[in-house]
């Protein structure tokens, strides 16, 4: 078996610091491969080289390890959009991110694993957590209600200085973004590739896109 030592992970003498964000980033990463509920503490232990008792140390549980992971992903992102809808570029720049495959290049960067190794137990996750654990759930709900507002200032001031078109509510148009993204996560492996997240990003673009800043 493969153990993945992660960034500051010192098994030998840890480093306690980084070990709770190691611990959290192994079990995301495992519950994606193969579903929380194929995933116990001790194979969350072993994929970092630590023990059970370790993991102990910060999660009483594998629900409130789940609890954590899914605060950890929104926090990490909910970071990552409020620094790319806030800086000063167009909506095109800031949508690549979420359409253009970029989004989902990061999370597999981040937690090393291989594009569409994930994309099965990803819905399944999905579905578990809205079934079995509403306070979790909660959280997402709050974290994508966050982003649409985020995205929503952001088509408001492009609306402004007339990238994109006046005549579209501003935070319809947020929902529908978040929409395509969600919908791009269940894609099958022929439809879910970088030429086709282009191409839509390209198309949705085209029909927001204001008349006076078309070529």
């Amino acid at each position: 078996m493969n153990t993945y030592r992660l960034v500051g992970m010192c098994v030998k003498g840890m480093d306690f610091d980084m070990t709770k964000n190691n611990i959290m980033i192994a079990a995301l990463r495992l519950f994606l491969l193969r579903g929380y509920r194929n995933v116990s503490l001790v194979d969350v232990a072993n994929e970092i080289g630590i023990t059970k008792g370790g993991i102990y140390h910060y999660f009483r549980s594998k629900e409130e390890l789940l609890h954590s992971v899914v605060c950890y992903l929104f926090d990490h992102f909910e970071g990552k959009y409020a620094d790319l809808f806030s800086k000063e570029q167009s909506f095109q720049e800031s949508l690549k991110f979420m359409l253009g495959g970029e989004q989902e290049v990061y999370l597999e960067c981040l937690l090393k694993i291989k594009p569409g190794d994930y994309r099965t137990n990803n819905a399944s996750l999905a579905l578990e957590i809205m079934h079995n654990f509403p306070e979790i759930q909660a959280r997402i709900d709050r974290g994508q209600l966050e982003l649409r507002d985020t995205i929503t200032k952001k088509i408001q001031i492009c609306q402004e200085v007339g990238e994109i078109r006046r005549d579209v509510d501003a935070q319809i148009l947020a929902t529908i973004v978040l929409s395509i993204a969600s919908g791009l996560n269940i894609l099958g492996a022929n439809l879910n590739t970088k030429a086709m997240h282009q191409q839509i990003m390209d198309s949705f673009l085209q029909l927001i896109r204001s008349n006076t800043s078309k070529e």
